[in-house]
């Protein structure tokens, strides 16, 4: 990934996380612990979380996440096929997260904390920064 792709996906997740937090407060740790790529732990960070996802598109109205939408989106960052078959891989490595029980149903906030845990532990095996 180079620098200038890096900050463009960095550059629309700040957008889209300055519109969740109107509605998901979270706390400057819960902030940092995203930036650093580390679990936030406050009470209002899973449903956070759910608000970007879906706004993004990678969740859907029955709180699932929609693997095919993501791989769309990193289409209009990666051009080379290799980059977007190793994306594709790390997604499908993560898409048992919609079997996972939950017990928040289609609000999709306990689900889209598993699916960025799943992402963080997978993401060096695939040798993806997120």
């Amino acid at each position: 990934m180079t620098a200038d792709q890096k900050a463009m996906i960095h550059k629309h997740f700040e957008e889209i996380g300055i519109e969740c937090i109107k509605d998901h407060v979270i706390t400057k740790d819960d902030i940092t612990n995203l930036k650093a790529k580390k679990i936030p732990t406050g009470d209002n960070a899973p449903c956070f979380l759910a608000c970007m996802l879906r706004k993004l598109g990678v969740l859907d109205d029955a709180g699932l996440l929609q693997k095919e939408t993501a791989l769309d989106l990193a289409k209009k960052v990666f051009n080379d096929n290799e980059e977007l078959k190793l994306i594709e891989n790390y997604l499908h490595s993560c898409s048992h997260i919609n079997s996972e029980p939950v017990g928040d149903g289609d609000k999709g906030c306990e689900r889209s904390m598993l699916a960025y845990k799943c992402m963080i532990e997978n993401a060096s095996q695939f040798g993806i920064e997120i």
